[in-house]
């Protein structure tokens, strides 16, 4: 025990919610979280370094100050208090409820929403004629309000770990202190303290055992070991003969709040608070906290991101558009900079999601699973391990009498719950194998001593309700649905499976009264027996029957007999053996092994038994009845569980504090180890030992590779393991890429429930520190139930998928029309509180009524999902969602707004242009006839702005005025003819129009000036020359129209002064003559008058134009109520379209006709969808919130023709999918064969280039026929060509773990290919160019590879042979020795400088072939086609190792493909020793693997990397690079490797 052990000093509550505090603020935008003390870390993740239980008792009293009759002094207590603190567990910080909820208010979403929310109420504060803004801020705060406290009420969960272990702290304990034994609190307790404890007892800390009386422990809690274990002083020696010093393992060490269930003794407190195994627990429980957010939540938070990006940067960018270049000003910038957030972000989707999931819980809920964090639920379906615990979660946590040997046979004892289950069970055929026979007088003998020398009793009252009455047991087992096994007992775990097993063929009860109990010895750790003497029921007994049981080495040993058909017989040694055998066998199956015997004692029944000092009576000379072995069952429902997990491609690890043995057999029983993998050596059983070993090694990359061989198996378990392994393991496998779900009802499973992706808890018999560590409780302990949960998390991944579909192809519709009115200045064809209705109210419950869909067939027939592939927002969706329906739906939308806008006389031509300034304003336009006789508008523009309330520091009459009588606010009216008003920008023949030149008004603002604001000093300013000029060309122009000769189409296009004709008229002269004179006449006009829009101005001539027609007053409210209406014919199409949207989105590549409309909840949403576009189009007050207008009833159908486009478009494309499942495939020829014809020669010629923008791999293959590089397209959703590619070049690794690494990550991918594409092939084999026929083929031959490796890794180490090999090699010396690892040692041959370039410089992307001449007379592994000499072993020199083929089999097409030239060839020989017998198998390689045929005698072939070898005696081969090549024990290996340039 370290010096430096510290106690729980509490941390001020106010630094704890400051430092919370500040952490979270810091990093409420990165979501991330500081990082852990890694030293404190670290040493929680390594064992309690206990020392004190391997010293002599008396040296633990010295070093602690105390002494075995004082025990610790008062002044030692304090002294020993100070130094090793407090025995109570650290708390840790707790984060305050309102943080967390603040905590909501970070997001990205959140914030966009909240600024978005700001600017509404800004522009109603500038402008607050208008409701609007004030009503969209409203609305965007509640939905920030109410996303962030639903999400927060629903995901939030109980931080109270710590709590959970408080409850497990023993309050009180004796200890022996001053010379006295007092009762303390056991928070007092210091180490060096002297504690007594009994039957019943909590253990008050860790402590060294110094005297005990038959101790047992229940240490379930901490290890997971089912049966209670026993206490000495002393340490057990193991099967090496030392003794076990692992603290876990020590047998004179008892833990912090373990139970004593039986004897009593006292012990030495070593350890207290934080410094014991339950604080090391507890500190991982805290400290272990997975930190890092679920797949699911990094895939929401990057997809937020991006999307909140976007919003800012398209913000950004447009609004300065629309400033500088524009001309817009900052409200109408600032209602831009709402609609582009409302319309970029999806507000809708977090409260989706997080129903979603809340619904899919809630579906969990009905299945026994609690789900306690939301993103868990979808987090369980990405599952690739479920690490679980052995003990209550595979297992019933409870022993059972499993077999039975007497009569020399072995028998299965049926675990039966009622009688008539017995009865069921013994039915034959029922259960394979012999049964137990009730009627054998042996069975009956050996029940009789399992029944009578036992002390566990069946507990039959209820402790919690005393007026209850007791169970009368003999009734109940006769009711079906009774569950024995699961009553309470007194006594051990073994004793209670006995009686459990015994208790259906007679009442125990009733077997003990009529046999009473003369006298007993009960059982200790010294003997390892208990015996009991009986007065037997047989009336005639005369004698005492003794009945015996304990371990069966120990009860055989005092045999001298054997019951065999009820009769005794002498014990021989065939029985001998064949107990031993059976005994064996037994242990071999994990199963704890009791053995029962019994004599008739020659003493009377009134005989005074004693057994001290010695007992009075023999104990020898027994008769030998049988065996019983017992074994924490398996739950019902597991193996069927594992065996969907194994359908699944989810890998189910065993994790246990158990015997190895034990855990094998139990592993095996329930399906997580198959034999069949056990005998291939792809199963494993790794111990706590082990573990220990690996985290031993100094060298980390080491001790990784240790944990990757270990978890490169199919199948593992994990024995005899400490709290800290179980979390090492799950760190391991995070580290490896895996999403690990961890299940556990223990302390113990504790740090490891909070570090895993998934904790999985038991709710009835899980403790509450499991259960809050958690993230998900079986509510009734079944293992079955997580695959139920596995299940549910995929379907709620797809359905997710589904919704986020759904929700964003709106984003597409709702963002146009925004870029649109900045980039074109196109009118608004949504605006921003309509948006908001269709995130919020049409679409939520829709997008929410997909997680409804019912699962697909297949869902748990696929393997996990790979976040790297399959992401929640995928381009893939995003370009379906936005450019391919979004682009529909927007298609739809502006369809009906142009609708609109043409039925009321508006053109699409005259709208762009005047969307920033469609509401200031009302257009004027140039009316022209068309051919057919028709009136339209043309060259709209806007005119002059409104009058100004001020100028020049004093209010205008038109300020003076009250609104009702100000007439020009929206425009002047146009006079009729024959009148005329001077002051005003019209006209009788329309607006005035903005001319000027150097000889008038010299510039564009004093032009402006002269239409718009014309006042008495303007026209005072006029010269006389100029108003004679301005009243010449208006004579002109009446003279014109009055003749007749003036263009109608464009009346002023006669040249002259016809630009100034309606600046000034002779009438208008006088009149401002007359007005001008009168008093006040200064403020006669509209001084500082502008235009609507400085960057246009109307022509000249224009007239208002609304409804359609030429109108001569202004009517501005008209032409915002085309736009409202325009706005919610645009709205009402983009929902109809978004129905179809609903529709298609049920299914992912299914016919909406297979799936059909079974989902009442999006039934509904189509209803609610439709409803509210009707209720805000024609309620009269909702019109006023969202500014709709009632639509003519055809504006509503608009959309219908596009939503059916939408479910056909969909429709086909899901066809397609289906029947060309991997994609479309681009055949390009090389030479006179197709890319299907040359798969063989593409996988080995070819590089692949990949792009994560595309479907489409291009490769590139060296085609020595035309020098030049074909380019060949093929489908890339599996990386075939590549990983054929990579297997050719394993060979040239020279570490041969690294080849057996990378080559089981091959495997694991070809599985993974050949299975999704086994069940795609269609008529035409071929899917993508790839035959499965050919992939499982290459799978196997890689499978055989992977075990050829394992055979002669076995072999090296059975031999410490070392052999000489000269190898002469020809090639580039660089690139050689990249390939070649190099002997060391005796007779190492080449230097040490060549070794260590051979071992640092691997070859990547080239091959090398070898061909071996062997001489010798032993046979090696021997390829197939070889001549051997029967008689001598020898093997042929012309054909050693070398497949064959005829010349005549190499056609000239194959000379020509595969001829080099026989230059650049570099020649090196060394002598390297080989260590073993080299094993002469040169294997085949598949064609479709080498991408060449095989060369023959005198051959010459090269092809695309594929080196020419020539044997020394001139025979030619190719060779694979990863052929193995060995030699005979004696003898010489000449290489030759040529490496073609």
């Amino acid at each position: 025990m370290s010096e430096g052990q510290n106690g729980g000093t509490a941390v001020p509550e106010e630094q704890k919610v400051a430092k919370s505090l500040s952490k979270k603020l810091k990093n409420a935008l990165s979501r991330k979280k500081s990082s852990k003390d890694t030293s404190r870390a670290d040493k929680l993740r390594q064992e309690i370094g206990f020392t004190e239980h391997t010293w002599p008792a008396e040296k633990v009293y010295e070093y602690y100050g105390a002494t075995p009759e004082n025990g610790l002094s008062s002044a030692q207590v304090l002294q020993n208090r100070e130094k090793y603190g407090w025995n109570r567990l650290t708390p840790p910080v707790v984060i305050p409820w309102w943080v967390k909820y603040l905590e909501q208010y970070a997001n990205v979403f959140m914030i966009l929403l909240l600024f978005g929310g700001v600017l509404c109420f800004v522009a109603y504060g500038i402008d607050q004629s208008d409701p609007t803004n004030l009503y969209l801020g409203v609305v965007l705060f509640l939905v920030v309000f109410i996303s962030a406290t639903f999400s927060y009420l629903t995901e939030a969960k109980a931080d109270s770990v710590m709590e959970g272990f408080k409850k497990l702290v023993p309050k009180k304990c004796k200890v022996l202190r001053d010379g006295n034994i007092s009762i303390i609190e056991a928070e007092e307790l210091v180490p060096g303290d002297v504690v007594e404890f009994g039957d019943g007892d909590q253990v008050p800390a860790d402590m060294r055992v110094v005297i005990a009386n038959d101790i047992k422990v229940d240490n379930s809690s901490l290890t997971g070991e089912a049966e209670p274990q026993e206490r000495e002083p002393d340490l057990q020696m193991g099967p090496n003969g030392k003794p076990v010093t692992v603290p876990l393992e020590a047998q004179n060490l008892m833990f912090y709040t373990t139970i004593v269930v039986g004897g009593s003794g006292r012990g030495i407190v070593i350890g207290t608070g934080d410094k014991t195994v339950m604080g090391q627990i507890a500190g991982l429980a805290a400290e272990s906290g997975n930190d890092e957010a679920t797949q699911f939540q990094i895939e929401v938070d990057i997809f937020i991101k991006i999307i909140s990006v976007i919003a800012i940067l398209i913000g950004i960018t447009f609004i300065l558009i629309g400033i500088f270049v524009a001309g817009a000003s900052a409200i109408e910038m600032i209602v831009f900079a709402i609609g582009i957030i409302v319309g970029t972000v999806p507000e809708g989707l977090l409260v989706t999601l997080t129903v979603s999931l809340a619904l899919s819980a809630k579906h969990m809920y009905a299945k026994n699973v609690l789900v306690k964090g939301m993103p868990s639920v979808e987090n369980l379906g990405s599952t690739t391990v479920i690490a679980s615990d052995k003990t209550g979660t595979l297992t019933q946590n409870r022993m059972t009498v499993q077999h039975a040997w007497y009569d020399g046979q072995l028998v299965t004892v049926p675990a039966a719950r009622n009688l008539p289950q017995l009865k069921a069970a013994m039915r034959p055929g029922v259960i394979k194998g012999p049964k137990y026979d009730t009627e054998a007088p042996t069975w009956q003998a050996l029940q009789r001593v399992a029944t009578l020398c036992n002390n566990s009793r069946f507990v039959l009252t209820d402790a919690d309700d005393e007026d209850k009455p007791a169970l009368n047991l003999a009734e109940e087992v006769q009711a079906p649905d009774f569950n024995l096994l699961g009553l309470t007992c007194t006594g051990d775990a073994s004793e209670s499976a006995l009686i459990k097993c015994v208790q259906l063929i007679r009442d125990v009860s009733e077997y003990h009264a009529a046999n009473p109990k003369l006298h007993e010895i009960k059982f200790n750790s010294t003997n390892k027996w208990q015996l009991s003497i009986h007065k037997p029921e047989d009336p005639s007994a005369k004698n005492p029957l003794m009945v015996f049981k304990g371990a069966p080495e120990r009860v055989i040993n005092r045999c001298t007999k054997i019951l065999i058909n009820g009769e005794e017989i002498p014990m021989t040694d065939e029985w001998r053996k064949k107990y031993q055998d059976a005994y064996e066998n037994l242990g071999a199956m994990g199963e704890r092994v009791l053995g029962f015997a019994m004599k008739n004692l020659d003493l009377p029944m009134d005989y005074a038994f004693t057994n001290k000092p010695e007992p009075n009576f023999p104990t020898e000379d027994l008769t030998f009845v049988g065996l019983m072995s017992l074994i924490d069952p398996p739950r019902e429902g597991v193996p069927e569980a594992v065996a969907k997990c194994k359908r699944a491609r989810i890998k189910v690890y065993m994790v246990t504090g158990d015997h190895p043995i034990t855990a094998l057999a139990i592993a095996k029983q329930v399906g997580i180890i198959d034999q069949d993998k056990w005998d291939a050596g792809k199963a494993l059983v790794v111990k706590g030992d082990d573990i220990r070993e690996w985290m031993e090694i100094s060298d980390p990359v080491e001790r990784q590779n240790k944990w990757d061989w270990a978890l490169d198996h199919e199948q593992i378990v994990f024995a005899r393991v400490s709290p800290a392994h179980k979390l090492l393991i799950v760190e391991n496998c995070q580290r490896r890429g895996e999403n690990v779900a961890v299940t556990g009802d223990g302390v113990n499973d504790a740090p490891a429930l909070k570090k895993a992706n998934t904790g999985i808890a038991m709710g009835i018999s899980g403790k509450d520190v499991s259960k809050e560590a958690a993230d998900m409780i079986l509510m009734d302990d079944n293992f079955a139930s997580i695959v139920n949960g596995v299940e549910e998390g995929r379907v709620i991944f797809d359905n997710l998928k589904k919704s986020i579909a759904y929700t964003l192809a709106s984003k597409f519709p709702e963002q146009i029309p925004f870029l649109l009115f900045v980039v074109l200045s196109f009118p608004p064809a949504i605006s921003t509180i309509l948006i908001l209705s269709i995130d919020l109210g049409c679409d939520m419950l829709p997008a929410i009524s997909l997680a409804y869909e019912p699962k697909e067939a297949d869902i748990m027939d696929r393997p996990p999902r790979n976040p790297d592939v399959e992401r929640l927002v995928s381009r893939r969706l995003i370009s379906f969602s936005y450019f391919q329906i979004g682009l529909i739906q927007t298609s739809a939308g502006f369809l009906a707004f142009m609708s609109v806008f043409n039925d009321y006389g508006y053109e699409w031509g005259n709208m762009i242009g005047r969307g920033i300034s469609w509401e200031r304003g009302p257009l004027i336009c140039k009316p022209q006839i068309a051919a057919s006789g028709n009136l339209w508008a043309a060259d709209c523009h806007f005119g002059c702005e409104e009058p100004q309330k001020t100028f020049g520091g004093q209010t205008t009459l038109y300020g003076q005025a009250a609104d009702e009588f100000r007439f020009c606010k929206d425009g002047c009216p146009i006079p009729f003819n024959g009148t005329a008003d001077p002051f005003i920008e019209f006209t009788q023949y329309g607006f005035r129009g903005i001319a000027y030149d150097d000889t008038t008004f010299g510039n564009k603002d004093t032009a402006i000036q002269a239409t718009c604001g014309r006042t008495c000093s303007w026209y005072a300013g006029l010269s006389d020359q100029l108003k004679d000029r301005f009243i010449a060309a208006n004579d002109e122009f009446v003279r014109r129209v009055n003749g007749g000769v003036v263009d109608p189409i464009n009346p002023f296009n006669y040249g002259g002064d016809a630009a100034y004709a309606l600046y000034l008229s002779r009438a208008e002269a006088n009149m401002f003559d007359q007005y001008c004179n009168l008093p006040n006449a200064d403020q006669y006009g509209f001084a500082g008058r502008g235009l609507v829009n400085d960057g246009e101005f109307g022509e000249q001539g224009s007239f208002y134009w609304w409804n359609g027609q030429v109108q001569y007053f202004a009517n501005l409210d008209s032409q915002k109520s085309v736009l409202f209406t325009g706005q919610t014919a645009y709205f009402a199409a983009v929902v109809v379209a978004r129905t179809a949207d609903l529709l298609i989105c049920k299914t992912r590549k299914e016919s909406l006709f297979t799936q059909g409309l079974r989902n009442r909840v999006l039934n509904a949403g189509f209803f609610t969808m439709i409803l509210f576009v009707c209720l805000i189009s024609y309620v009269p007050f909702l019109r006023i919130v969202w500014t709709t207008r009632p639509l003519f009833v055809l504006y509503m159908f608009i959309g219908v023709p596009y939503a059916m486009f939408i479910f056909v478009y969909d429709e086909i494309r899901k066809m397609i999918i289906r029947n060309y499942p991997k994609g479309w495939v681009f055949e390009t020829h090389i030479g006179n064969n197709t890319l299907a014809d040359n798969r063989g020669v593409i996988s080995h010629c070819f590089e692949c280039h990949y792009s994560s923008y595309t479907t489409i791999v291009v490769l590139q293959c060296c085609n020595k026929k035309t020098e030049s590089p074909d380019m060949v397209s093929t489908n890339s959703s599996n990386n075939w060509d590549c990983l054929v590619d990579q297997l050719n070049t394993i060979d040239a690794l020279g570490d041969v773990y690294e080849k057996k690494k990378r080559l089981r990550r091959i495997i694991v991918q070809l599985d993974a290919l050949y299975e999704g594409i086994r069940d795609d092939v269609r008529s035409d084999p071929m899917v993508g160019c790839i035959d499965p026929v050919d992939v499982k083929r290459v799978l196997d031959k890689a499978k055989q590879d992977e075990k050829d490796i394992q055979i002669a890794e076995d072999e090296l180490e059975d031999t410490e042979r070392r052999v000489p090999v000269n190898l002469e090699v020809v090639g580039d010396i660089d690139d050689l020795l990249g390939g070649l690892t190099l002997g060391d040692g005796d007779n190492d041959g080449p230097s040490a400088h060549v070794q260590e370039t051979a071992q640092r410089r691997p070859v990547t992307g080239r091959r090398y072939k070898k061909v071996v001449r062997a001489s010798g007379k032993q046979r090696q592994h021997l390829p197939a086609r070889q001549d051997i000499d029967d008689d001598t072993g020898s093997v042929d020199g012309d054909h050693a190792g070398m497949p064959t083929r005829d010349d005549d089999d190499t056609t000239d097409e194959e000379a020509k493909r595969y001829a080099v030239p026989a230059s650049g060839r570099t020649r090196l020989t060394v002598d390297i020793p080989i260590q073993h017998e080299v094993i002469a198998q040169a294997q085949r390689r598949d064609p479709i693997m080498a991408g060449h045929d095989r060369g023959s005698s005198g051959s010459t072939h090269a092809h695309c990397g594929v080196r020419h070898v020539q044997n020394t005696d001139g025979v030619s081969s190719s060779y694979d690079s990863d052929d193995s090549i060995t030699s005979p024990a004696a003898g010489t290996i000449r290489t030759v490797v040529t490496n073609t340039k």
